[in-house]
């Protein structure tokens, strides 16, 4: 299970043929899973000890807890519906001490209550593996930063349709951190918030790590964390008209990932629109 990419160890490094969709699989489904009850949660998952709400902004999350394989898994639900995009675009970044580097301040609060909430029930000498889905990918990838400061072993994580957390100077300190990011072409999530949204004190935001970019069939693309900063100066607003909300949702990205279990077959970044399904 952890083998997951060479890329993720070393940017300079793009062995597609080291992407194994059984294991993005393994991750999406329990993407997924965060949207349902917890009798459904726990019946899929029979290692799940946990599944709790935070208070105020009503993010699912649960924990499992494998003593035999030494490891320990935190999926976070994303948003149930996209009303709120504009309003995850308008927030501000604000400094996290803990951190020491600007963050998106909506995402943060929530990823600190689930950071209280879970680090007494977190094992240290167990490995610690962090997935989820839009909302939940954001909060997945700044808990992976917390979880990192506070001396965790992060095992690598694969994270769905996930927003931008943080500016240039914080995806460089933590641009080693062992995430995977999935995005489907037509999904608009991944380019919020966008680069001409600027804060003119702190830089525009930017991701951190390697992008897996699943397109139509059993073709993809992936890009290194460099690329990624390159190719990210497109308007996201110039964009909008272009992307599919239905895209976004986690039921899509677990169809188009399905499409290449038996067969999957990378092609250049530049040459991506030729395989778009629209």
């Amino acid at each position: 299970m952890f083998l997951l990419l060479t890329a993720c160890e070393n940017e300079t490094t793009t062995d597609h043929n080291a992407i194994n969709f059984e294991q993005v699989n393994w991750y999406a489904k329990r993407a997924a899973l965060a949207y349902q009850s917890e009798q459904d949660i726990k019946a899929a998952f029979p290692d799940t000890v946990l599944v709790a709400t935070t208070p105020n902004s009503d993010v699912q999350y649960f924990l499992e807890q494998d003593p035999i394989r030494h490891r320990q898994i935190i999926t976070i639900r994303g948003t149930a519906n996209l009303r709120n995009i504009r309003e995850d675009v308008e927030y501000i970044q604000s400094r996290n001490p803990k951190l020491g580097i600007y963050v998106h301040s909506g995402f943060d609060k929530d990823t600190y209550q689930i950071f209280q909430d879970l680090t007494p029930r977190l094992n240290k000498n167990h490995t610690t593996i962090v997935t989820g889905h839009s909302l939940g990918a954001a909060i997945a990838t700044l808990l992976m930063m917390y979880l990192q400061e506070e001396g965790y072993l992060l095992g690598p994580s694969i994270n769905f349709g996930q927003p931008k957390v943080t500016n240039h100077a914080g995806a460089q300190k933590y641009h080693n951190l062992p995430l995977l990011r999935v995005a489907d072409e037509n999904d608009l999530v991944p380019m919020v918030p966008p680069r001409d949204f600027l804060d003119s004190l702190h830089g525009a935001y930017e991701h951190i790590g390697p992008e897996l970019m699943l397109l139509g069939g059993k073709f993809y693309t992936y890009q290194t964390h460099h690329q990624v900063e390159q190719d990210d100066v497109d308007s996201f607003w110039d964009n909008l008209g272009d992307e599919s909300i239905k895209a976004h949702y986690m039921k899509h990205y677990l169809h188009n990932i399905a499409l290449k279990l038996n067969a999957a077959e990378a092609v250049p970044y530049d040459q991506r629109e030729r395989y778009i399904k629209q």
